[in-house]
């Protein structure tokens, strides 16, 4: 979604299951190693295949050598073949970032060129893949995420180089969630570390930066939300949607004892954080297990609903309201009984039950709102679909197919505005379009 409607910016990065990301790139490498061995044993037997190698250019081979051949740290400004990009997010339609696995460690590439081509900003990142991050602008980042410390502490990690070198910020002991409008930035931060057994829900406190997240003090009051702090490694129970510099949510679920799935917490502020109201969460029982909200305006909200995974389906439902989340009403069901307790919602519309929405998908990018009217979705291993009609009907974007996405991948869907956007399918490659139709593959 736009992220911010007074400051526009891309959404908040997300990353995906690491084996996912290691099995893909090594069968990638030894796809290029199979494709380089062919090309050498084509070009001894035919002179011209040579020529037409080096009026072009060099080979893929070539190009990212350095980059699949290398143990150890990569040199910055190595390039980084796109189809490793585990992520992405764009500061305007040209200047980009993207979280990338290399070996045991995680680094971040840059792009200047619209994703066309990547190269690497920081060879070894302080947090770990699974990770999450976000910029505001081509020098201002921030870092979260990936597994906690020996002590269940998530921290969070601030650069105002483009990347280039990282400071811990003075926060915890779980930091869940941030968000950026320009040098205002806000920390939805875990009273408790993440611990491996169950335990009592612990408060949520938020923390806020006027200067890139230089220094930080708490809001003026604590939204009235606790969260599990038993959830995942990277506490994807918890999620902050900025609208403005002074309005927002914060959407918080967490398992009751004896309930079908999980209790929803949807809070907002119209004041930077000095007061909160309660908003009701639709999301029935059995579609509740895992839930993300967006938004195109301080009214218009989005909620996805989704049930417990199985198999590559979970049973999904999108919630509307045009009040700011005071009234909902049911857009769009995929339903899946099997997985729901035999409930089944009376609504149709087009949305998928295969793959994954939040939280079994890292991060809170499978969703990305455009306007009351349009919006993309993108579940864990499924394909990309699209809504033009407010929800009620989706399709698949027969573009992206076109292009060469195949369905089944993970990765993420952003957008700088309402034209510029991009698919990232992690192991496959990145995805853009510059005018919100027509799409075409990068970095080939």
């Amino acid at each position: 979604m736009f992220e911010h409607l007074d400051d526009p910016a891309p959404p908040e990065a997300t990353a995906r299951t690491l084996g996912a990301v290691l099995a893909r790139a090594a069968r990638l490498r030894r796809r290029r190693a199979t494709s380089a061995l062919g090309g050498v044993v084509v070009g001894a037997l035919a002179l011209g295949v040579v020529i037409g190698v080096v009026v072009s250019g060099p080979p893929r081979s070539q190009t990212f050598a350095a980059f699949e051949s290398e143990s150890g740290l990569l040199a910055t400004g190595t390039p980084v073949p796109s189809s490793d990009l585990a992520s992405v997010v764009f500061v305007g339609d040209l200047h980009g970032f993207a979280l990338v696995v290399h070996g045991t460690q995680t680094l971040l590439a840059v792009s200047v060129d619209g994703g066309d081509t990547w190269t690497v900003a920081d060879p070894s990142l302080p947090v770990s893949f699974p990770a999450q991050f976000e910029f505001s602008d081509t020098g201002h980042g921030y870092l979260w995420g990936g597994p906690p410390s020996a002590t269940g502490t998530v921290a969070l990690w601030v650069t105002s180089d483009g990347g280039r070198s990282w400071a811990r910020a003075g926060l915890g002991p779980v930091v869940s969630d941030v968000s950026a409008v320009g040098p205002d930035v806000w920390a939805v931060v875990g009273t408790c570390p993440i611990r491996p057994l169950a335990g009592p829900a612990c408060p949520v406190v938020l923390e806020v930066s006027t200067d890139n997240g230089q220094t930080w003090t708490g809001a003026g009051a604590a939204p009235p939300l606790s969260e599990n702090a038993e959830v995942t490694v990277s506490d994807e129970n918890i999620e902050l949607a900025r609208i403005t510099r002074a309005r927002a949510y914060v959407l918080t679920f967490a398992a009751e004892a004896g309930a079908p799935g999980v209790t929803g917490s949807l809070t907002y502020t119209a004041d930077g954080g000095q007061t909160w109201a309660s908003r009701p969460d639709p999301c029935p029982p059995y579609f509740d297990f895992g839930e993300q909200i967006a938004a195109s305006g301080t009214a218009d909200l989005w909620m996805i609903c989704a049930s417990q995974a199985s198999a590559g389906t979970q049973a999904k439902a999108l919630y509307r309201s045009s009040d700011g989340g005071a009234q909902w009403s049911l857009a769009a069901a995929a339903n899946a009984p099997v997985l729901t307790g035999g409930s089944v919602l009376g609504a149709a519309g087009g949305l998928p039950t295969g793959g994954y929405v939040t939280p079994y998908s890292l991060g809170h990018e499978n969703l990305a709102v455009l306007s009351a009217t349009g919006a993309w979705l993108f579940p864990d291993r499924s394909g990309v679909y699209e809504t033009t009609d407010g929800g009620k009907t989706w399709g698949v974007v027969a573009g992206l197919v076109e292009a060469g996405l195949v369905a089944g991948g993970t990765g993420n869907v952003v957008f700088a505005d309402a034209t510029h956007g991009w698919v990232c399918e992690t192991g496959t490659g990145l995805w853009r379009t510059t005018d919100g139709r027509n799409w075409q593959r990068l970095g080939q």
